[in-house]
């Protein structure tokens, strides 16, 4: 936020220019999600220069308001969306439930040897060749998850030509393999930003993070899925809301 305003002091022509475009995000003119209008078109509406303009937006998206795109635009950034950790759909499954708008970019998809952590995981030998699915996951166009997947044999070779951009991994799953999902092993730790997943989302290594290592069985028991996630800096949080008898864990997206 911006420093107190001297007493009796003009107000800088940009923070009026924020606090205006503030309050029209306020009344609903500009949704999570959506793309402002272009700068040239901003800045002509306010009669000011492109620099007095880009002041503003650079002071709303320090505020985590808005997040600027290169290439794409300035979005307002999204409000709180849940994830329910005790459910074992995706993560796309789960944001489409609420109504939020994820965005699935496919960085990387092939038959790759497992790697020695994966390997374990699935309960096979390092060396082995399985489904290498790397992708980032943007909402409202702020990345919020980098994830890499592996899916081992046979069920590997029944995913082949599948649009992971548009479809589920977990779908996926349980329509062309025919597999039932029954549980899910997880487990969070905090670090430092891995340097791969920084890279894919454009943001310095070494940022705070969370990695989550998610394994995922069918119905006999048998391990179909190793996930590794990365949550990008502060984008998500984790709730639990405890009752005498249950505990509910929940991911929430920070506006």
């Amino acid at each position: 936020m911006e420093g107190p305003t001297v007493p009796g002091a003009r107000v800088p022509r940009y923070l009026e220019i924020k606090a205006d475009l503030l309050a029209r995000i306020q009344r609903g003119e500009f949704t999570a999600g959506q793309a402002f209008p272009s700068q040239a078109s901003l800045s002509r509406q306010y009669s000011v220069t492109l620099m007095t303009l880009r002041q503003a937006l650079a002071s709303l998206e320090k505020d985590e308001i808005i997040v600027q795109l290169r290439g794409r635009g300035t979005f307002v950034t999204p409000g709180p969306a849940v994830l329910d950790l005790r459910s074992l759909n995706g993560l796309a499954a789960d944001m489409r439930e609420q109504g939020v708008e994820l965005v699935t970019e496919v960085l990387a998809e092939g038959s790759r040897a497992l790697t020695r952590t994966a390997a374990l995981a699935l309960a096979r030998e390092p060396g082995e060749r399985g489904l290498r699915l790397e992708r980032l996951r943007r909402i409202g166009g702020r990345p919020v998850v980098h994830q890499v997947s592996w899916v081992p044999a046979p069920w590997a070779e029944a995913l082949r030509g599948v649009e992971f951009g548009q479809t589920s991994l977990y779908s996926s799953l349980r329509q062309r393999c025919a597999l039932l999902l029954t549980r899910a092993d997880e487990e969070f730790q905090a670090g430092p930003m891995p340097r791969a997943a920084a890279r894919a989302a454009g943001m310095p290594a070494g940022r705070p993070a969370m990695v989550t290592q998610r394994t995922t069985f069918d119905s006999t028991g048998t391990p179909v899925v190793y996930d590794r996630a990365v949550i990008l800096g502060d984008a998500l949080r984790v709730l639990a809301r405890r009752t005498q008898h249950d505990i509910r864990l929940s991911w929430a997206a920070i506006p």
